[in-house]
């Protein structure tokens, strides 16, 4: 007989987001996860292999008749399951299942808060957040900026789960390959997250894009089928590291200053980087952008939208190979050392 209690894992994500991933994985050691997400069956769901239960609704995100076929999925659920904890993806799904919310532990993960998204951080809207929040139980952000970001009233609720990468244990040999510099894109393929940049760089004859993830946008979608472009699909994270470790120069981590949320990113990319050892590309306006000046682990932009890409090019040459990454940062930034804070919102 199972005895192990059970977490309903609500999600907008197919089950191939790296992060999204990386929660199932290790909640699943401890209970048994039912997976409820929006997408299509297929080899990139890569959750899949660590839940009890995996759902899709197949339709588009966001649409009512999406969100209608969901919301009975999870009713049905509650209703003929016993569910110990809920783990809700973001406040759009929390508002949507919201009146199924009050009766269970609930955990709210916020990777891309909606207020955030509006510039409506801290203490905007407070009796809106009041009432968004009131059924959670545990908050989880990516780190201090965003949890100093929430209403006062619900920072004591929250814990920060940063975006730490699986510990690299792969190889590290970067070779040679004609080119003068390599980029590598990865994650969610945007306008908003540098693809300008990446149009002015494929001028460049001497320098190699490579792109792996989701394409959001129409640029986005021209953009990986650039016969220039060397893209990948969708990967893991393991797949990924490999790339960044073997054959970029630099890693594009770069969002548009657009709103909060952008400024206020909280980058994998950068700690994927520590692990690889290899730098990262990143705009001023981000506020994670001084970690990188500090700790000296990439190339800053002056800003998003660049004056000068001939002098950038120039620069990404010179440094090239000179960015040094500390033991002690790359044994730190693992997701083996804080998946226990994960471990423990769910702890009943």
């Amino acid at each position: 007989m199972n005895n192990r209690k059970r977490i309903l894992y609500i999600s907008t994500n197919d089950g191939s987001d790296v992060r999204v991933y990386k929660e199932v994985k290790s909640l699943s050691v401890h209970y048994d996860v039912i997976y409820s997400g929006v997408g299509k069956m297929s080899d990139t769901n890569f959750a899949k292999n660590h839940s009890a239960m995996f759902h899709l609704i197949n339709g588009k995100r966001n649409t009512v008749p999406t969100l209608a076929r969901h919301f009975f999925f999870v009713f049905f659920i509650l209703l003929t399951k016993r569910i110990h904890s809920i783990h809700v993806l973001n406040e759009q799904l929390m508002i949507f299942f919201y009146p199924l919310l009050f009766f269970k532990h609930t955990v709210l993960d916020l990777f891309d808060s909606i207020f955030l998204l509006k510039n409506k951080g801290g203490n905007k809207l407070r009796w809106l957040k009041w009432v968004i929040y009131l059924p959670v139980n545990k908050i989880i952000v990516t780190d201090e900026s965003r949890k100093n970001l929430l209403p006062v009233f619900f920072q004591k609720k929250t814990i920060i789960l940063e975006n730490y990468p699986y510990r690299y244990n792969g190889p590290w040999n970067k070779r040679p390959n004609g080119h003068d510099l390599t980029i590598f894109f990865n994650g969610a393929i945007a306008v908003n997250r540098g693809l300008y940049v990446l149009q002015e760089l494929l001028l460049f004859e001497k320098i190699k894009i490579i792109m792996a993830g989701w394409a959001h946008d129409e640029m986005a979608k021209n953009l990986v089928i650039n016969e220039r472009v060397d893209f990948r699909g969708v990967l893991t994270q393991s797949e990924i590291q490999k790339i960044a470790a073997n054959e970029a120069d630099y890693i594009l981590c770069m969002y548009a200053p657009v709103n909060e949320n952008n400024i206020n990113a909280s980058p994998n990319k950068i700690y994927d980087s520590i692990q690889v050892r290899t730098p990262v590309i990143i705009n001023a306006e981000v506020k994670a952008s001084r970690f990188v000046k500090n700790e000296k682990l990439g190339f800053v932009l002056e800003a998003y939208h660049l004056q000068d890409i001939n002098k950038v090019v120039e620069m990404l040459k010179e440094l090239k190979g000179k960015f040094l990454f500390p033991e002690s940062l790359v044994n730190a930034c693992t997701w083996e050392n804080i998946e226990n804070r994960l471990i423990a919102v769910h702890n009943l």
